[in-house]
């Protein structure tokens, strides 16, 4: 699978968390719902008043929602994110869209060999890019660097 499909389909996964925190609807229904109605459709693009095809791999989302499932199950990962944030607005408190990305972001990283973190980390950070404020992009990128760096010891 090529990269630039690899980020489409990292922003459709951060965009089904963003629903299934928002909503609290399963996220495996979300999924077949954007498979069954969204995938391959066109969309319009603001900047450039152009639709734009808007695809992603079912496969690799499948395997990125269930790590998102397996690690937002453990019982304690609202303790480690919030240990990992050094002002005093708790995640929980966050904005969904930027908890949607760290949680995309730590999920997928959690499961990714250590040769490809940075790889991972940087494409996440330039889909954040897209959606959040520089500031923010900064803190979300201070964010998943300390994670990495706990997961490398």
């Amino acid at each position: 699978m090529d990269n630039k499909l690899k980020s489409k389909t990292r922003l459709t996964n951060i965009q089904l968390i963003f629903q299934h925190i928002s909503t609290n609807d399963d996220i495996d229904v979300i999924r077949e719902s954007f498979d069954k109605y969204y995938k391959n459709s066109f969309i319009e693009n603001f900047s450039s008043k152009k639709k734009i095809k808007f695809e992603f791999n079912t496969n690799f989302l499948i395997k990125l929602n269930n790590y998102y499932k397996e690690y937002v199950n453990l019982n304690d990962y609202l303790i480690k994110i919030n240990s990992f944030i050094t002002f005093d607005r708790k995640f929980e408190k966050w904005n969904l869209i930027n908890q949607s990305i760290i949680l995309a972001a730590i999920s997928e990283l959690t499961n990714t060999e250590e040769s490809k973190l940075k790889i991972v980390l940087n494409d996440y950070l330039n889909i954040s890019k897209n959606f959040i404020s520089l500031n923010e992009v900064k803190i979300i990128n201070a964010i998943l660097d300390k994670f990495i760096n706990e997961k490398k010891k």
